[in-house]
């Protein structure tokens, strides 16, 4: 594996201060790791001997917003600075195209904490960790314009786009993410209602209860009908149908694709999943994304979702039927979510009870919609806070979802999100 590369890098840049402002970093990237991150910046401080105080800009205790900070009473451990302020508005590539380092890079916004902000309750769902007190909301202000020192990507910066990005400027950040494709709760119903007949294949147990969501009851989508969804082509089943497509006996008149931006990494996994963009060559090619807006049969519809957030809010939406792609960090089991992961080929990524690990077929290689995180470190060298994250959680503690490469499994893609995910 390639994860010795990262720890490499981190002795090249321990103990030398960000030209960033003293004191503060910021970081852009991938939505889908802002639970790990807050995680590992809380064990930061803590091994630091400090407190540590998440700043958000909603009450919302169960979830985390686009746009948090996290300050500790000393510098966080191996670190020049004492807070993070954190903006994954953009999706993954922000975290080069917001990155000071990045020649072409532009400003975006910051949460600035202060004392004026409300103290909120103890953490719930995937911030179980944070005690009372720990988060507070400090509202929609985002004080701080100003660039970033770069961040995390769900996938390499030439997967976006290989023209523009130096290979040598990205590092494997030492964990891999598992993604899933989720559905709201009209389509899991009816898909579990249908599959448990005869003409829906038998692929759930019939003595499974309407809505159970434990891996075995579970319906599936193949990764066929799921690549038939996401591209261009509007004249095919896929597209015309309607929900006859995916329950034959259905009413239901529109699939709605909740997608995310060419910037988000979410996004980049599924086209490189489903939609084979890493198939290149005199022999290779791949299909092309469907672009946003309903296709001329009225029948489906893609719609456009800047963060993880806003896919899981178009997902708890029951109207018709809707999918999109999420991290497996997302779990909405015994939370306030409506929406439903499934099946992919009829193998399960999430457990589907709550405070579950969701990583279980991954590490078992039975399940393969799995990506590994990069760091943008231009020329090798990552902000300090990159690194001091890269090994902020100990292996069996990370965010549900993530593992530790080569640690935690013998599976992955050695650092290339082309190649297929094998033993290594």
């Amino acid at each position: 594996m390639k994860l010795t590369k990262l720890m490499i890098a981190a002795v090249a840049v321990c103990g030398v201060a960000q030209a960033h402002a003293a004191g503060v970093t910021r970081l852009t990237g991938s939505s889908a790791t802002s639970v790990n991150v807050v995680r590992g910046l809380t064990n930061l401080c803590t091994t630091a001997g400090g407190t540590s105080t998440v700043y958000k800009t909603s009450s919302a205790v169960n979830k985390l917003d686009n746009q948090f900070t996290v300050t500790c009473s000393t510098d966080f451990s191996g670190t020049t600075v004492n807070e993070a302020r954190v903006n994954v508005g953009g999706g993954s590539e922000s975290a080069v195209t917001n990155a000071a380092a990045y020649p072409a890079s532009t400003t975006t916004k910051f949460l600035v904490g202060s004392g004026s902000c409300t103290a909120l309750a103890a953490g719930t769902e995937s911030l179980s960790f944070l005690a009372a007190g720990q988060m507070k909301n400090c509202g929609t202000t985002l004080a701080d314009t100003n660039k970033s020192d770069g961040g995390f990507l769900d996938v390499e910066g030439p997967v976006f786009n290989a023209t523009k990005y130096d290979p040598a400027d990205f590092q494997v950040a030492g964990f891999s993410q598992v993604f899933g494709i989720a559905v709201n709760t009209t389509l899991y119903n009816d898909l579990q209602a249908y599959q448990k007949t005869a003409a829906g294949g038998n692929i759930v147990p019939s003595t499974c209860a309407a809505g159970d969501t434990t891996a075995a009851c579970q319906p599936s989508l193949s990764r066929a009908q799921l690549g038939a969804l996401m591209n261009a082509d509007n004249s095919i089943t896929a597209k015309t149908q309607g929900g006859k497509y995916l329950v034959p006996t259905s009413a239901v008149s529109k699939i709605t694709y909740c997608m995310r931006p060419q910037s988000s990494g979410t996004q980049q996994s599924a086209q490189l999943y489903f939609l084979g963009y890493a198939l290149n060559g005199a022999l290779g090619g791949n299909e092309l994304i469907h672009n946003v807006g309903a296709a001329p049969s009225g029948k489906y519809e893609a719609v456009l979702n800047n963060g993880s957030s806003d896919v899981k809010t178009c997902l708890n939406d029951a109207t018709g039927y809707k999918f999109g792609a999420l991290s497996l960090e997302n779990n909405p089991i015994g939370g306030t979510d409506a929406y439903r992961f499934v099946r992919v080929n009829e193998v399960a990524a999430a457990e589907g009870t709550a405070g579950s690990s969701q990583t279980t077929t991954a590490i078992a290689g039975r399940y393969d919609y799995v990506y590994e995180l990069s760091a943008y470190c231009p020329a090798g060298v990552c902000a300090d806070i990159i690194t001091a994250l890269q090994g902020a959680v100990a292996p069996g503690t990370s965010s549900p979802g993530i593992f530790l490469t080569g640690v935690e499994s013998t599976f992955g893609r050695n650092g290339n999100s082309a190649a297929p995910y094998i033993t290594h």
